[in-house]
């Protein structure tokens, strides 16, 4: 049984019914054939964020989406001593230029190697982390 990780983009595109999420993928999370398909709070707490910006909207909020994920069986990962001492030892990368400092994408990222979890993830950033022992399958 393989274990998944959900990204925020795949977890809002999965509870806004978005058509940016591949419908083989949507069926394998909805119908998981012994794969189990999980998410954290860090996720949720992003997603909060962004509809306060603006960025994302969701009918019936953040309520909404813990609704959808029990409907869908994902269940939440707990961020434990482990994910916390692989994020310490996990570098901020520089990428384009740019340091990928963002706390939840690394959170995710820590918590991914640490629990020997598949990411799967549409940013672009991730992929850089395989060297430091991410598995990814982009979206």
């Amino acid at each position: 049984m393989a274990r998944y990780f959900l990204d925020t983009h795949i977890v809002y595109w999965l509870v806004s019914e978005s058509p940016k999420l591949d419908n083989n993928l949507r069926d394998d999370i909805l119908y998981p054939g012994g794969d189990q398909y999980v998410t954290s709070e860090f996720v949720i707490l992003e997603l909060t964020h962004l509809c306060q910006l603006g960025k994302v909207k969701i009918p019936g909020g953040v309520k909404a989406v813990h609704e959808a994920l029990q409907s869908m069986n994902i269940e939440m990962d707990l961020i434990t001593q482990k994910v916390f001492d692989v994020l310490e030892q996990t570098p901020i990368l520089t990428i384009n230029g740019a340091k990928h400092s963002g706390m939840t994408d690394r959170i995710i990222i820590a918590n991914c190697i640490a629990h020997k979890q598949t990411c799967i993830s549409h940013d672009t950033k991730f992929p850089h982390y395989r060297k430091y022992g991410l598995n990814l399958l982009e979206a």
